[in-house]
This record gives C-alpha cells, structure tokens and sequence, in this order.
C-alpha cells in the first residue's frame, strides 16, 4: 500500500536535507560538488540490485528513504545547474534546490506512473525559483557560469556565439544576468537548457508566440549590450 503523505514534513527535509548539510559546511568543495567536477564516482540510476527510476520511485512512496536519497544524488548535480541557470546566485540556488527535493518527497503521491521523473522535479524547481524570483528580484553578483562549467548551447546564438570563444565571457554571463526575468527566463531555458518552444511555453503558460518575441528581446538586448565585443 502506498503510504500517506502526511507525515512527511520533518522526513521530507531529513531526507532531502541531509545531502545538502554536508555540502554547506565545506562550502569551498561544494562548487565541484553540484557541477559534477568531483570525479567519475557520480551515482547512477541503477543501483547494484539493477532497480530502475520507477523502481526506485515506488520504493521512495513506500516510505523507502534510501530510494528516495539516491534520486535526490542521481539528479541534485543537473537540478543545481538548471535552477542557477535561472537565479545566477550559488547560495539561492542550494536553497532552491533543498526547498524542491523536499517538495517532491512530499508529494511522491502525486507523481505519475510513466511521467518521467527528472521533469516532474524540474517543474517543481522551476515553479519554485520563480517564486523566489517574484519575492525579491536581487541584483547580485554573478559568479561565471562558464566558472561552473555551464555552457549555453550555442543553437540560435547567432552573433552572439563569438564572444563564447573570445575574453567576452565573462560579461556574457553577466549580461545574461542582467536581462529582466521575463526574457532571462526563457532564454535559459532555451539556451543552457535546450528546451524547445513548446515546452518553455507550457512550462511558463505562456503561448509560444510570446517565447518566440521574449527570446528575441532577450538575444537583441544582449547584442546591445555586448556590441563593442561584436
């Protein structure tokens, strides 16, 4: 029998929080930590036993909290790239982060059979970002992403694909930073995510028109931006 959710608060942030705990206390090493810089021991979807997602899925709504852990390591690392994607701050992002494994772990009831389990907890970071965004729009400084080891995908960059091989970088990433959040998100999206229009637009209900011209926007403000790099 599938197990209740309620309940869940102090286990989802036990479960969900452990991982992070340690990585907050050695602050220095976290950076590798979430960018997959560490080394080739990164955990897999397969554990030795040869359980897949969905195996590992059940077994966490069941109450298994090392199925559930085990998501948490095979995805935290693609999730922190995405959701610093979309904040550009390490300390927002780990909370982010934290607040979405936590929200999956309470909501596992709700995950169907055959959704795929990477988009799904996607949704909830993104949903959840853009709440913090809409809280408080900060203008902090951007550490480089390229820093971090996230490249956009150079797909429709245009001229603007240049200046990723030029000392231009690290005001790319700035300037990127910079963009409203309505344009920066969905430029994000498209750009470090490679997402495609349909899915940007379900994903920030809006109709693709409107991702076609934010896109647009976005990359236009970068040009001016950047021109004297040009």
């Amino acid at each position: 029998m599938r197990r209740r959710s309620q309940g869940r608060g102090n286990e989802a942030q036990n479960v969900a929080g452990n991982y992070f705990i340690a990585s907050a206390r050695r602050k220095t090493d976290s950076v590798s930590k979430h960018t997959g810089e560490e080394s080739s021991t990164s955990p897999v979807i397969l554990s030795e036993e040869k359980k897949t997602e969905q195996a590992l899925i059940e077994a966490a709504q069941e109450g298994d909290q090392k199925a559930f852990g085990q998501l948490v390591r095979c995805y935290q690392k693609r999730l922190f790239r995405f959701v610093y994607g979309l904040v550009g701050s390490f300390d927002a992002t780990e909370d982010i982060v934290q607040e979405a494994f936590v929200k999956a772990y309470r909501s596992l009831d709700t995950f169907k059979t055959g959704y795929g389990f990477y988009p799904w907890l996607s949704t909830i970071a993104r949903n959840t970002a853009f709440n913090s965004i809409r809280r408080e729009e900060r203008k902090e400084s951007l550490d480089s992403l390229q820093e971090k080891g996230y490249d956009p995908i150079s797909a429709e960059l245009g001229p603007l694909e240049q200046i990723l091989d030029s000392e231009g970088q690290r005001r790319f990433y700035k300037a990127v930073k910079s963009l409203p959040a309505k344009y920066r998100m969905v430029f994000v999206l498209r750009h470090f995510e490679d997402m495609n229009y349909i899915d940007i637009a379900a994903s920030l209900k809006i109709p693709p028109g409107t991702v076609d011209s934010r896109l647009y926007r976005a990359r236009k403000l970068l040009l001016e931006e950047l021109k004297d790099l040009l």
